[in-house]
């Protein structure tokens, strides 16, 4: 595992791309919009299903509710976000990938999971994606750090039961992320074990 520091931030450049698009949207949408296009712009699981509004399951990713919830996800996707792409195993495409198929993957089951009438925004389901391939990492390069990283995936996990945070989206962003650890990571480096 790397150590963050200035240097390797800077080469986190989709990382950082991404907060500054998160923080840029909070503003502009939270402060500027209308109400009506931020209702254009979240997950209405309503929207999706009978109007075919599937945009929602992308544009939600960039929109968030308050600023704490802007913080923790923007502070979650500097640590991982960082740490995956930084990782020389990881291309940028791949990142890119797991980034954005991650809360697709996470919004679709919340979307099938919750009600109707559920509002739902957040970049939390693309972060776990990326606490996954984290994990992933771990498990495949510090087998003895195993027992921490799953210690903090349930802590991360046992948070998402509080009222009003959307658990499917961080479990199935999580699943993905593993997925996703295991098809570009762990895959890569056992193959390259092996010969």
């Amino acid at each position: 595992m790397m150590v963050l520091d200035i240097e390797s931030l800077k080469d986190a450049r989709i990382t950082l791309t991404l907060i500054f698009v998160n923080i840029l949207s909070f503003f502009l949408i939270n402060l500027a919009a209308p109400e009506e296009v931020i209702l254009f712009l979240v997950q209405i699981n309503r929207n999706i299903i009978n109007e075919y509004e599937v945009w929602r399951l992308i544009t939600a990713m960039f929109l968030h509710g308050d600023i704490l919830h802007l913080f923790s996800n923007m502070f979650g996707l500097l640590l991982f976000g960082a740490t995956v792409e930084n990782n020389k195993s990881i291309s940028k495409i791949q990142f890119s990938i797991i980034y954005f198929v991650s809360g697709l993957i996470g919004n679709l089951f919340s979307l099938i999971f919750l009600p109707l009438d559920t509002i739902s925004l957040g970049a939390s389901g693309a972060i776990f994606g990326l606490i996954g391939v984290a994990f992933t990492m771990i498990a495949t390069d510090e087998p003895t750090l195993l027992f921490f990283a799953l210690f903090y995936i349930v802590f991360f996990i046992t948070t998402s039961f509080i009222p009003g945070i959307n658990f499917w989206a961080h479990i199935f962003g999580l699943l993905g992320g593993i997925l996703f650890g295991y098809l570009f990571y762990a895959r890569k480096r056992k193959n390259r074990l092996t010969y």
